[in-house]
């Protein structure tokens, strides 16, 4: 009886010592990952019990982001499912990306608006000690800008915005999107619902700010390097926008923008190709080349890529290396913009306006 009881204390102690394990290991995998160590992370994530909420964040951002690993749509869609059951609201926020531009899934817009409502209403919960926050508060900034989920408020975006970037774990993705965010202003915007007045809220337009953009650039910088050395298609792409813009610490310099761009671009990665068809377009270190520019401007449009149909619909509108045409150009400024493409829609609204033509039609 004495030899049973010993067994069976045994057994506790094992188990008790490997459930210790399991949660040491989710915990060592989240320090690597907020430290930049993606490839750790994710090694001794991909070791740790992923029926594991935390795991399963993990593993879905590595995923899904191509941090450590090759990405992989349908494992991280998997992995994203788990944390978002569990609670991770950045992993709600990436599955609403997933069905907004079909990575990995198809393409669904009343979905991906239903999971976009979902993150925006756990999002504020989230802990600010925890190794999420830096991530969804990005991620909410993102929200309240582009109107994903909520009505655009420039104000509250601009507050987690704030909140975000005073985070020490951000990705460089995070960095970019933060920085892109600064560095862009917001129009002034008048909401759709009156007050009890019947007073309609005017937001006053957020101003540049270069400085903090700068340093985000900064901060992403090295990182997007290395994750590009190691074959990540879109840190290669926002490393070309550093040199092109001559952000982030870099000079400027178009060919070397060219030729970073053209490493992704040539692996089919249609947000680089339709940055090639930018450069073409507008001839920035090169001659200008139409033929070129509507290229690779139809290789990203075709995969659904916004800015590669918003360039076309350009060179529609102005007769840049084809016959021009208005209703063809509103076509594709309207694909765009159905694509979350601003700019599209503010040259779909200018195209309509000046357009001389009675049979202008804008539609896809």
């Amino acid at each position: 009886m004495k030899k049973i009881f010993a067994a069976m204390l045994l057994l506790v102690m094992m188990l008790s010592l490997f459930a210790g394990a399991g949660a040491y290991a989710d915990t060592e995998a989240t320090a690597l990952f907020d430290s930049g160590d993606y490839e750790g992370a994710f090694r001794m994530a991909s070791a740790a019990d992923a029926s594991d909420p935390a795991v399963a964040a993990l593993l879905g951002k590595a995923y899904y982001l191509g941090l450590g690993t090759d990405v992989n749509y349908a494992k991280a869609q998997s992995y994203l499912e788990t944390a978002s059951k569990g609670g991770y609201a950045s992993a709600a926020y990436l599955l609403a990306n997933a069905s907004d531009f079909g990575t990995g899934t198809r393409m669904d817009k009343d979905e991906a608006a239903r999971r976009y409502i979902k993150f925006v209403a756990v999002a504020d919960e989230t802990d600010p000690a925890s190794s999420d926050y830096g991530m969804c508060m990005t991620y909410l900034a993102e929200c309240f800008a582009k109107g994903h989920g909520v009505e655009k408020k420039h104000e509250l975006a601009l507050d987690a915005a704030n909140k975000a970037s005073g985070a020490a774990n951000l990705t460089p993705f995070e960095l970019m999107s933060l920085a892109d965010f600064y560095n862009s202003p917001a129009p002034n915007h008048v909401s759709n619902a009156a007050d009890q007045t019947g007073e309609y809220e005017v937001e006053t337009a957020r101003k540049v700010d270069a400085a903090k953009a700068e340093e985000l650039y900064k901060r992403a910088q090295p990182g997007l390097q290395k994750l590009s050395d190691a074959g990540n298609l879109a840190a290669t792409k926002l490393l070309g926008d550093l040199y092109l813009d001559g952000k982030g610490g870099v000079a400027q310099d178009y060919a070397k923008a060219l030729s970073t761009y053209m490493i992704a671009a040539d692996e089919d990665y249609a947000p680089a190709q339709a940055q090639v068809g930018y450069i073409y377009q507008n001839a920035l270190g090169v001659p200008a080349d139409y033929a070129k520019a509507m290229e690779w401007n139809n290789r990203a449009a075709m995969q659904g890529n916004p800015e590669g149909q918003a360039q076309i619909g350009y060179l529609y509108q102005n007769g840049l290396g084809v016959t021009q045409n208005l209703d063809e150009a509103g076509r594709w400024y309207t694909r765009a913009k159905e694509g979350g493409s601003d700019w599209a829609a503010a040259m779909l609204e200018q195209t309509e306006a000046t357009n001389p033509h009675a049979s202008f039609e804008a539609h896809a």
